[in-house]
């Protein structure tokens, strides 16, 4: 079964992916967590999370579908290309993006 990718950020909103993450668990679907890096990325409340991979080691035929929580301040992000490149590429081949509180911002920068 293909994976659900959940993209990581600075400053991303933990609380906005606690029950999407629930219901994706109860459901069986696979998740596996991105990040323009595997350094430790620290969420608005603090918690500090490692991505799995980064946005540019994932093999994007494992993934059918991509979760953008909000951030923030997620113009601070409008300069992370790597981000936005993968989320231009995920939608050209047609898959699915939920996007989150201010995430749509992303979707913007990328054009989708």
């Amino acid at each position: 079964m293909k994976k659900t990718a959940v993209l990581l950020y600075p400053q991303f909103s933990e609380y906005e992916l606690s029950v999407a993450l629930s219901i994706l668990m109860q459901g069986g679907k696979p998740i596996i967590t991105l990040g323009s890096n595997t350094k430790p990325i620290r969420g608005e409340s603090g918690l500090n999370c490692i991505a799995d991979l980064s946005v540019n080691e994932i093999e994007l035929d494992d993934i059918d579908s991509l979760l953008l929580p909000g951030c923030m301040n997620i113009s601070t992000l409008q300069l992370e290309e790597s981000l936005l490149d993968f989320i231009r590429y995920l939608s050209a081949k047609g898959g699915m993006i939920a996007s989150i509180s201010s995430s749509p911002y992303l979707l913007a920068k990328a054009g989708v």
